[in-house]
C-alpha cells in the first residue's frame, strides 16, 4: 500500500558505534575513529494513526526456537502470512539450521528434529528476506513480545536496527476476552472452534493466530478501526 495513509522507510544504512562510545573509547578514554564504527541497517516503518486496519496489510508471524533465551537460543522456524481485509495474499514458512542444540524438550513440543534442519538455509540468508516480506506491514504475534525479543536479539547479531509497529493478540484478549479461564492460544481457539493443523509449528500456529486476529477484531473488538486503535495492545 503507497500513499500518505501509510509511512515508512526500511533498510536505511546507518554509522553506529561498535563495542566503544561514539567519540572516545570507554576503555582508554582515546578518540575513537573511523575503525571503530560499523555500518548497521536501520528499518522504521511508521503507519498513520488514522490508517484502517481492514485496509493495511498485517503480517502475522510465528517463531519457533531452540528455547526461551533471547541471548544463547536461536529461532529454528520461521511462520507469515500476509493478509489484507483479513485476506490472506502471500505466506512465508521455512525451516533454519543453528548450531544450537535441540533438546529432548523442544523436539517433543515442536517435532523438528536436529535431521529436518540439515540443509535448511541459515538465519543469516533467511532473515533480509522475512524483513522484505514484512516491508510496509503493521506485524502481529500471539504473546508477541517473545517472538519480537527473538526478532530483535537476531536482526541486532545481523547487524539490523528494527523500530517495526508489532501488536500482541494476547494483549487483545485479555481485553475483549475478559471471561476466558485463560489466555493461551488453544484456548481462544476453542472459544472461536477453530483448529489447530499442526500445533508448534510456526505455519499452523500462524494460521489460527490470523483467525483469532479476524474475530478479535470484528467480532469482540468493539471500536476497533484504525492503527491507533491498536496501539495499547502494541509490543516494543
Amino acid at each position: 500500500m503507497t500513499g500518505p495513509a501509510l509511512r515508512h522507510s526500511m533498510f536505511h544504512a546507518v554509522i553506529f558505534p561498535g563495542e566503544q562510545m561514539f567519540g572516545i573509547d570507554s576503555g582508554t578514554g582515546q578518540t575513537a575513529t573511523d575503525n571503530d564504527l560499523m555500518l548497521r541497517r536501520l528499518l522504521r516503518f511508521v503507519p498513520a494513526p488514522d490508517a484502517r486496519i481492514e485496509e493495511m496489510p498485517i503480517v502475522v508471524f510465528d517463531f519457533e526456537t531452540t528455547g526461551l533465551d533471547a541471548q544463547q537460543d536461536r529461532i529454528i522456524e520461521i511462520g507469515a502470512e500476509k493478509l489484507i481485509g483479513f485476506e490472506v495474499v502471500e505466506t512465508f514458512s521455512t525451516l533454519i539450521s543453528t548450531n544450537v542444540e535441540l533438546t529432548p524438550h523442544i523436539q517433543k513440543l515442536t517435532g523438528i528434529t536436529p535431521d529436518m534442519l540439515i540443509g535448511q538455509p541459515s538465519i543469516e540468508k533467511i532473515l533480509p528476506d522475512f524483513f522484505k516480506f514484512a516491508d510496509g506491514c503493521i506485524m502481529v504475534a500471539h504473546n508477541a513480545d517473545f517472538d519480537l525479543m527473538m526478532l530483535k536479539a537476531a536482526a541486532t547479531r545481523l547487524g539490523y536496527d528494527m523500530d517495526l509497529p508489532c501488536f500482541c493478540t494476547l494483549k487483545m484478549a485479555r481485553t475483549f476476552l475478559p471471561n476466558l479461564e485463560n489466555r493461551k492460544l488453544d484456548t481462544i481457539a476453542r472459544h472461536y472452534d477453530l483448529t489447530f493443523e499442526s500445533r508448534h509449528r510456526s505455519s499452523g500456529d500462524v494460521r489460527v493466530t490470523s483467525e483469532v486476529l479476524k474475530n478479535l477484531v470484528t467480532v469482540d473488538g468493539d471500536g476497533l478501526e484504525c492503527w491507533k486503535d491498536l496501539q495499547p495492545f502494541q509490543v516494543v
